[in-house]
């Protein structure tokens, strides 16, 4: 790989993509960051070399500008998405919609666009959820968002070892003291600690050490790693 690593965060003004940008503010590093309304979340690195893009990752075109600016990739990272709970059957058609577009169709666009740029032997990696696997009551859309984020990233895992290597794996979050983690009430956060066998939510300092392994190996490929201190085994 080239001395200066070149690292995109697709989806980076929210609770993760803030921490693995801070957590990449190397002088060894390049970063790209793309935000879609919220440039004030946006952190701003000291040490790397930085650029920052508006994009809406449910858009086709947008998403190809984005890409068409970008030069090579040697990781690239989507953590996109949003949730609105719902059960089914008072679930209106938006709410699906919006939730299976912003959570599996931006990985999707993403995916199409950026293996172009990514360099042999790079890396992809998805964010997906634990709920992706498990269900979860009134999340039905963001459950089969997370659930397709998963298989789409074993296929593309295959398609992807044919031409640069490119591996792509995708990680299964549980709960952390990060992003959507410190919106719970501490009622739901009692309960979600009491079913963790570790009783506490991770700290996120466990992704940055998870991603930094992913990108380190060369015979990882199309795997769902899941991070939850033991809540789904």
């Amino acid at each position: 790989m080239n001395p200066i690593m070149k690292i995109m965060i697709a989806g980076a003004s929210g609770g993760i993509g803030t921490f693995l940008a801070r957590e990449f503010d190397s002088e060894n590093n390049q970063i790209v960051l793309t935000y879609n309304r919220s440039k004030n979340n946006l952190y701003s690195p000291r040490y790397a070399r930085t650029s920052a893009y508006q994009c809406d990752f449910t858009n086709d075109e947008q998403v190809k500008l984005v890409f068409d600016e970008i030069d090579r990739i040697e990781v690239l990272i989507n953590v996109m998405g949003h949730v609105e709970n719902e059960l089914v059957y008072r679930m209106d058609e938006g709410e699906w919609d919006r939730v299976i577009e912003s959570n599996l169709k931006t990985v999707f666009l993403s995916c199409r666009y950026g293996i172009a740029k990514v360099v042999e032997g790079g890396h992809i990696i998805n964010i997906s959820s634990i709920l992706g696997s498990t269900g979860m009551i009134g999340a039905s859309n963001y459950v089969a968002a997370k659930g397709g984020v998963e298989s789409f990233t074993k296929s593309f895992a295959l398609e992807c070892l044919h031409n640069n290597r490119v591996y792509v794996n995708a990680i299964a979050l549980g709960y952390f003291k990060i992003g959507m983690g410190l919106t719970l009430s501490e009622t739901i956060v009692n309960l979600i600690r009491k079913k963790i066998p570790l009783k506490e939510f991770g700290d996120p300092e466990e992704i940055n050490k998870l991603v930094k392994y992913i990108i380190s190996s060369q015979y990882l490929v199309g795997q769902v790693i899941h991070l939850n201190g033991g809540l789904r085994i």
